[in-house]
């Protein structure tokens, strides 16, 4: 459990690595980290069933004016480590789907949550910014390196503190819920898998609406897999 934790921490400050100052590529999608997760901690089927649920929601959060999307690419390494670390401790059925659906809504919490770390990290660059432009100025050509440097050290030790905050809390408390109220969380899953899948299902058509291509395709694939693991889980 500690090395998928570890492992779990690390890929959060890569996702958030992703999703700011470098790369920014289809790695921190929540479900291309549920394939990674589900992986590390053997609970391949939890993983994907979360990673399926936090893409269709990230799939809402457009910059519309100045609004601050959710961070979905910490949400997303969050909802599914915990609900993978809870499964792991929790071999029965029942009690797998009360984890994915404590993982769902951590990792929806952990999203919106992270806006105002967003907002700050986005200030930081600011200000990074500012100092590159003067030093450049002043004739440091290594300054445009540095302050790259520190931004992304900066994004990745956010990301991996972010997620190992979240998922060190939820070690203590949510293994007693699991316990104890495994079968109303696994009954409220199974009612909320349809709504899930219709908002999923919106975004889809919207997107090939719009011509986003891309994001249509993966979201498609998340409705595929989704409907594979329940046609299997029954």
């Amino acid at each position: 459990m500690i090395q998928g934790a570890v492992v779990t921490v690390l890929l959060g400050g890569i996702a958030a690595l992703d999703a700011t100052p470098v790369a920014q590529t289809l790695l921190s999608q929540p479900l291309v980290m549920a394939t990674l997760l589900g992986l590390v901690w053997g609970q391949w089927v939890v993983a994907l069933k979360v990673g399926v649920v936090l893409q269709v929601f990230a799939a809402g959060t457009l910059p519309v004016g100045a609004r601050t999307p959710e961070d979905y690419a910490s949400g997303g390494v969050v909802g599914v480590g915990v609900a993978a670390l809870l499964a792991s401790l929790s071999p029965f059925a029942v009690a797998q789907d009360a984890c994915v659906m404590l993982g769902s809504v951590i990792g929806m919490i952990a999203a919106g949550l992270g806006v105002p770390l967003v907002k700050w990290q986005r200030r930081r660059h600011e200000a990074l910014s500012r100092w590159c432009e003067t030093a450049l100025r002043q004739g440091d050509a290594s300054a445009l390196g540095r302050a790259h440097g520190a931004a992304v050290v900066l994004a990745f030790g956010v990301g991996v503190l972010y997620c190992a905050a979240f998922l060190a809390v939820s070690a203590q408390l949510l293994p007693p819920l699991v316990a104890h109220r495994s079968l109303k969380l696994a009954r409220a899953w199974e009612v909320a898998q349809p709504v899930w899948l219709g908002l999923g299902l919106a975004h889809l058509l919207n997107a090939f609406v719009q011509r986003r291509f891309m994001r249509a395709a993966l979201f498609g694939l998340g409705l595929v897999v989704g409907w594979v693991l329940l046609v299997v889980g029954r």
